[in-house]
């Protein structure tokens, strides 16, 4: 059955991952799903690692939006970005541990390029980094001598920062730089699009890093203090107007310190700490500090990663032997030091059978086999990615398809299993180590037409921000249609300037849950013990909806059963205290009242620009 687009469908894709074709005009679905398909499977025709009719089949599941690669693979797949970049076009995120000090320069490169990172501020790591020494200054000048001339490109950035992580942490030598070649605010960036900021967010990043670094001068660095240095480099990055910067924190569940890190409630929270969410470790209850609950009531809500099972478990219950030490940003993929996601979707509602899932699960795992083989330019990510050929294929729009069953999963889980087997036979590498998942899926659930994830939707009619560049081409089309437009707030108070926030006025379709109504916290939380059970054997990205007088009803249920958890997040429906945030519900009068407002636009004016990603669901989020 062959499903209609959506407006909205049509206006994500278009402004997410049509490429420019270069006479002036962009792809269409046809020639995005050629492209993308031609990306993953050029290198193997002709050879037994692909199978007579696996490229039709391929183009018959995207093309009728029933099953694709992830964000990064539906913009970069078939690029000349992926000649050059190899792996890391492809995959949408990575994690390192904070326990060597040049990590930082790794994880701005990463930002750079677009994926999300999560990263450990916790004490066994950060503790292994040298004191801080001290009477270091670092001066920006604009002349032709300074010490180090910045180039004007990702690698000279990052070399600017290692030099400066170089002088605090091992040298103690002072030094100046000049920012003289670096690109005006404004000019085109070719790889990835978008406009250049110029050469300020670089020079308030080391200003930033500086102070951080030298309020510790003598001393070893606090777990705090790593987390606002990934934090800043992800403030830069996003400021930069090179990526939405997507960043997950995880910290010890005693740091009061770390817990008390975004409660607005003690005071001004700084600004870069609105670039990351934050989690703590923990695998039992009764070890979190009770400043952990605090965040529920004031602030941001913590999220929950269990290592434990993590390392102990595939599926819930089922014995299998991991070494990672983290998650990514949306927590949906466990991770070693310096490895990346390599994520497939599936789209639930959009399948014909449970044999289409058998097949569509099938072919998306061959799909993410192939992403595993490409290169990667950091050594540490190659050697542990052709290690763990780890592969994370996802389902969404769960709560819409009658496929969501306990029996179904578990018989597509066995399909996959089984080429899992066969296929690295095929092709000399060892079997995936984990194979399924549920990410949050905001922007490819969007052009699937479905619901993300496992989430019910957010509110019957709701407002849905979305966030531009302010020198977006279309912000003067959304003006112009009828949309409410400001500058971002960001954590501290202050404006953005640089990012536009629009408002979107939404209707959730009859027969779809929604978190306010009759999918309340008691039945999000059974749907996760069951995607976590009879589908994924890395983890389950999911936010869960409470409001406030749920919360001794979450300890309860969190105390029986985070022992068959990886990761979990909470974020209050409401009243939550969040300026501008993703999800705002509103009455049908409201909707009908604001949506009159609202003219439509014309699809030939959506060109150029790029719309802010929604792949992580309730964080910020990489444009791809």
């Amino acid at each position: 059955m062959k499903k209609d687009w959506s407006n909205l469908a049509k206006i994500v894709y278009r402004r997410t991952y049509a490429r420019p074709t270069g006479d002036g005009t962009f792809e269409n679905w046809e020639q995005t799903v050629d492209r993308v398909i031609e990306g993953n499977i050029a290198k193997y025709r002709g050879t037994s690692a692909l199978e007579t009719n696996e490229e039709e089949r391929l183009r018959y599941f995207l093309l009728n939006r029933k099953a694709a690669p992830a964000g990064r693979g539906l913009w970069l797949s078939g690029t000349q970005t992926q000649a050059d970049m190899g792996g890391l076009g492809l995959t949408n995120c990575a994690f390192f541990s904070f326990d060597e000090v040049f990590k930082l320069v790794d994880i701005q490169d990463y930002l750079m390029l677009g994926a999300g990172v999560g990263a450990s501020v916790e004490h066994r790591f950060i503790s292994k980094l040298p004191r801080v020494k001290k009477d270091v200054v670092i001066t920006h000048t604009l002349t032709k001598d300074a010490d180090y001339i910045v180039p004007d490109s990702r690698e000279g950035w990052c070399q600017l920062t290692a030099k400066v992580l170089k002088s605090y942490f091992v040298t103690g030598k002072s030094f100046t730089y000049s920012t003289i070649c670096v690109r005006g605010a404004g000019e085109p960036l070719k790889r990835f699009g978008g406009t250049a900021s110029g050469p300020m967010p670089l020079i308030e990043f080391v200003d930033k890093l500086g102070q951080i670094v030298k309020s510790r001068e003598g001393r070893h660095l606090r777990p705090i203090d790593g987390l606002d240095m990934i934090c800043a480099t992800g403030e830069m990055v996003v400021a930069g107007n090179i990526r939405r910067s997507a960043l997950i924190i995880l910290g010890d569940c005693w740091d009061k310190d770390f817990l008390k890190a975004k409660r607005w409630d003690l005071g001004t929270v700084p600004s870069q700490r609105g670039m990351a969410n934050l989690s703590v470790v923990c695998d039992d209850v009764d070890d979190l500090h009770p400043l952990f609950w605090k965040t529920y009531e004031h602030g941001e809500a913590f999220g929950l990663v269990n290592r434990t099972n993590m390392q102990r478990y595939g599926r819930a219950g089922e014995k299998k032997r991991d070494t990672a030490v983290g998650i990514n940003p949306c927590g949906e993929i466990s991770l070693e030091d310096g490895e990346v996601c390599n994520l497939q979707e599936i789209f639930l509602p959009n399948l014909d059978s449970v044999d289409e899932f058998k097949e569509a699960g099938r072919l998306m795992h061959r799909w993410g086999k192939r992403v595993s083989a490409e290169p990667y330019h950091l050594d540490l990510t190659d050697k542990v990615v052709k290690r763990n050929r780890r592969i994370g294929t996802g389902i969404t729009g769960c709560l819409q398809s009658e496929l969501f069953t306990s029996n179904v999963l578990d018989k597509v889980y066995n399909v996959i299993a089984k080429e899992n087997v066969n296929y690295s036979k095929i092709l000399g590498i060892p079997e995936s180590i984990r194979t399924t998942t549920v990410k949050p899926s905001g922007t490819t659930s969007l052009v699937g037409d479905c619901t993300p994830g496992i989430h019910p939707a957010y509110s019957r009619y709701y407002i849905r921000r979305v966030r531009f560049s302010s020198e977006d081409p279309l912000i003067t089309v959304l003006k112009d249609a009828g949309h409410k437009l400001d500058y971002v707030q960001k954590i501290d108070g202050t404006l953005d300037l640089r990012t536009i926030v629009a408002e979107f006025y939404c209707q959730t379709p009859e027969g779809t849950p929604c978190a306010d109504e009759n999918f309340g916290l008691d039945e999000q939380l059974e749907t996760l013990r069951t995607a976590q059970k009879h589908w994924s054997d890395n983890s389950v990205s999911v936010t869960i909806y409470y409001k406030d007088g749920d919360i001794p009803k979450i300890k309860e249920w969190l105390r029986d059963n985070l022992s068959d958890l990886k990761t979990i997040s909470f974020l209050k429906h409401s009243e939550h205290g969040f300026q501008q945030a993703p999800y705002e519900a509103i009455t049908e009068a409201e909707y009908t009242k604001y949506s009159a407002k609202v003219q439509p636009i014309d699809f030939e004016t959506i060109t150029g620009g790029e719309m802010e990603s929604q792949e992580c669901a309730g964080g910020m989020c990489p444009i791809k």
